[in-house]
């Protein structure tokens, strides 16, 4: 290990003292520059996310403009989900590797405006398929952004570390649906995405200006990463966390859209509806430190997964666009819980600089949600209708309350 008071590069400078890198305590003006790269980096996060989210509560109504079945709306919903497959946990790895998080995010910015604008004029719902994946890639550089972030933070505050970053990212993602839809009402279906890679730009400059703490570069071999891998409270977290997504992208995502704008929903209305589950799940992400700390996080966890099933199986019956954002509001209530929670516990069992492993572990996971949730349900509505898609999707959600309720907070190391 390197000693307390070693000289540590920082994107480029040198100081005499070590900055407070996952758990390590700065003091001075360090100590105000460590408050600046958090905000910096919140800041990026911010532009990152709202170049993702402006034009997502209008994409699968737009996907059925270009002639896709529910079965391609699915699957341009979920290309985001699977481009992230593919590439979560070799990311997360590679940055552990590496050392730095730093190049990933930047290179998350500039991916998030690229599908943006390849959505803006995509000639079919074919070529949707191909940049929705695009923007997957970008938000799969997400994990190196939670390292980072959390890598200003001791240790025994990277609960609280999530949850602000989580709370970040809801906010963007909630002022972005807002505003996408009414985007779209006043200038055209092509507005909001080429507003989306507009916002990206800022994020750019940004994140050039973070400082970033460099790691010790001593990859792990193999079976340690193997290990990792496999940690209880990591696969337990992940795959409940899975569960989450499944029901959220299924739903939120990609078919209450299109149940909206079967009950006469306005572009702005969509926007609102999106924004109406992002609200709750935003306030949520702050409640959970808290909660956590009452009740504990298997509680917490399996509360928010039973509010979601419940919000997606009663959207089927809802005869009024106002009830379906108040199912909605209680979905992004539920997944601001479970899914703040399930972040936290998947990297507080391993070490700080095996985080970015892990956290791809965990994203990878989710991404399946991502990417199963909204193809299942296209397939379930074409065969089913989209009745059954929501039962389906909120049966996802209950089996994942069960095994929060049983699971999470029961093994911290392996």
């Amino acid at each position: 290990m390197r000693p307390a008071g070693a000289t540590v590069e920082l994107a480029g400078k040198r100081l005499g003292r070590a900055p407070p890198v996952d758990g390590h305590a700065g003091s001075g003006l360090r100590a105000a520059g460590v408050r600046r790269d958090r905000v910096l980096c919140c800041l990026v996060v911010a532009c990152y996310w709202a170049a993702i989210y402006l034009y997502v509560p209008i994409l699968p109504v737009y996907a059925r403009s270009l002639g896709a079945s529910m079965t391609g709306v699915g699957l341009v919903v979920g290309a985001y989900g699977f481009s992230q497959v593919l590439i979560r946990v070799p990311l997360g790895i590679a940055s552990d590797r590496w050392g730095r998080r730093h190049p990933f995010v930047w290179a998350g910015v500039f991916a998030a405006g690229l599908g943006a604008l390849g959505l803006a004029f995509a000639p079919s719902a074919e070529w949707l398929v191909f940049w929705r994946a695009v923007a997957g890639v970008a938000a799969a550089t997400y994990v190196a952004a939670i390292a980072l972030f959390a890598g200003y933070f001791p240790a025994a505050e990277t609960p609280r570390a999530v949850g602000l970053l989580s709370f970040v990212t809801g906010v963007a993602q909630l002022a972005a649906t807002t505003v996408g839809g009414r985007i779209a009402d006043g200038f055209g279906w092509q507005a909001p995405f080429l507003a989306a890679g507009a916002v990206a730009l800022p994020g750019l400059l940004l994140a050039r200006a973070i400082d970033e703490p460099r790691l010790e570069r001593t990859p792990p071999p193999l079976s340690r990463l193997a290990r990792i891998a496999v940690v209880p409270s990591l696969l337990v977290a992940s795959l409940a966390a899975a569960l989450v997504q499944f029901t959220a992208w299924a739903t939120t995502y990609a078919f209450v859209p299109i149940y909206a704008d079967g009950l006469g929903a306005s572009r702005t209305a969509l926007g609102l509806l999106t924004a109406a589950s992002l609200g709750p799940y935003t306030l949520a992400t702050l409640a959970v430190a808290p909660l956590m700390a009452r009740w504990g996080p298997r509680s917490v966890s399996a509360v928010g997964l039973a509010l979601l099933a419940a919000s997606a199986a009663v959207v089927p019956g809802l005869t009024s666009v106002g009830w379906v954002a108040v199912a909605q509001a209680v979905s992004g209530l539920g997944r601001g819980l479970a899914s703040t929670v399930l972040m936290a516990e998947s990297i507080r069992a391993v070490a700080p600089a095996e985080r970015g492993t892990a956290m791809g572990v965990f994203n990878a996971a989710i991404a399946v949600g991502m990417f199963l949730g909204p193809a299942t349900a296209g397939l379930t509505t074409d065969a089913l209708g989209l009745t059954g898609a929501f039962l389906a999707s909120g049966a996802a959600a209950l089996l994942g309350a069960l095994l929060a309720a049983g699971f999470v907070g029961r093994s911290v190391r392996a």
